[in-house]
């Protein structure tokens, strides 16, 4: 009850204990989600749905019909739908039919048979750093490349080339 610490004056109110995040179940963005704009968690995301920004968490699963356009990052990521971005993580895990269109930064990495990857794995000691200043690359059907740096901090948009005509 909300009033009950009013009610009764001779005790002492106390602050409700807080339950721990790690005995939370996962968040779940359902099949008929689309977020536009980057997701961020503490624990576990579950993505059915379709992700527009960049996905950090402690543990990512994309699902058999989720999408994300944009950078994974967490200590664990499972792979069964499509990533068109990079992912770093310390244990990827990429299962039969999933897409990947964009470069791997990882401890361990595991590949089923049937996963398509198109990018490049690097095997770094620290892939979740923040100093973290290795250009990954994404790809898409085109096979055009657009090119994330990850030098600053905060770095969520990729560095775009100039096409412009300078002659």
């Amino acid at each position: 009850m909300i009033f009950k610490r009013f009610l009764n004056k001779n005790k002492k109110a106390r602050p409700k204990k807080r339950s721990k995040r790690n005995n939370l179940g996962p968040s779940i963005v359902t099949a008929e989600v689309v977020i536009d704009g980057h997701l961020l968690s503490g624990g576990e995301l579950q993505i059915d749905g379709e992700i527009n920004g960049n996905v950090r968490a402690k543990a990512v699963v994309i699902d058999i019909n989720g999408v994300v356009h944009g950078e994974v990052v967490a200590e664990d990521v499972i792979v069964r739908g499509r990533i068109i971005g990079p992912i770093r993580a310390l244990h990827v895990h990429l299962l039969n039919g999933c897409h990947v269109d964009g470069d791997v930064l990882n401890e361990t990495i595991s590949i089923e048979n049937g996963a398509h990857i198109n990018g490049q794995i690097h095997r770094v000691d620290d892939p979740l750093g923040q100093d973290q200043s290795h250009q990954v690359n994404t790809y898409n059907s085109s096979q055009q490349r657009s090119v994330y740096d990850y030098s600053s901090e905060n770095s969520y948009e990729p560095n775009r080339p100039d096409f412009s005509n300078k002659d």
